[in-house]
């Protein structure tokens, strides 16, 4: 796993140590970032880190601000960003979906959940080779969907039911089937095989029956 390097960023010292233990201990190799400002800097040297973990309130330039900053470097463009931090409202929660982030995890986080949703996202990032997607419908749903509501547009199209995609993805079921639901609005789609042809074949069937 030494090819998977994680950027960490975080003003706060004590959690960036705590979480590059924690992420060395499972075989990754990690960079730390005390600043968003110093982030974009080892991130304009083209280093390949396959994640970043972003806190969102630091001083100067918050997380946020650092989010539109990374997306603006080209090496890290679709680098998948999860936010990690201690505010645990739901507004703050929605606010990073709407950001496009990977993941949202609250500190204090249980060390064990960390990891399987930390291998989760890389695990995702690695096993679904888009050729196998129709690449215009792929392009369209990358156009308004954020990152975590392609993946379960992808799972569905691979034929997952809510059930097991809420276990890949280390979240519940009834909030796995509040994502489908967006997805369905969003693509004015109205069934998830609407998602599967579309993926797959890059059409819809409006006739065709719906399951979970």
């Amino acid at each position: 796993m030494d090819e998977c390097r994680i950027l960490c960023v975080d003003d706060d010292i004590g959690m960036l140590n705590t979480i590059e233990d924690i992420l060395i201990s499972a075989g990754y190799a990690v960079s730390l970032a005390k600043s968003g400002a110093q982030a974009i800097d080892l991130l304009k040297k083209g280093i390949d880190y396959r994640l970043v973990l972003l806190d969102v309130d630091m001083p100067e330039m918050d997380g946020y601000e650092t989010f539109r900053a990374i997306r603006a470097v080209d090496a890290a463009r679709d680098t998948p960003i999860i936010f990690l931090t201690g505010m645990d409202g739901s507004e703050f929660e929605i606010k990073g979906w709407e950001y496009g982030a990977a993941d949202y995890i609250t500190k204090p986080f249980i060390k064990s959940v960390f990891l399987a949703r930390i291998k989760n996202r890389l695990t995702t990032s690695m096993e679904k080779p888009e050729k196998q997607y129709d690449r215009d419908a792929l392009e369209r749903l990358k156009t308004i969907l954020t990152e975590l509501e392609l993946t379960v547009a992808k799972y569905i199209a691979d034929g997952l039911s809510n059930q097991e995609i809420a276990e890949r993805t280390s979240y519940s079921y009834g909030y796995i089937k509040n994502v489908v639901s967006v997805i369905l609005e969003k693509s004015s789609m109205k069934r998830r095989a609407d998602i599967r042809k579309h993926l797959k074949e890059g059409v819809f069937d409006a006739d065709t029956e719906d399951e979970d």
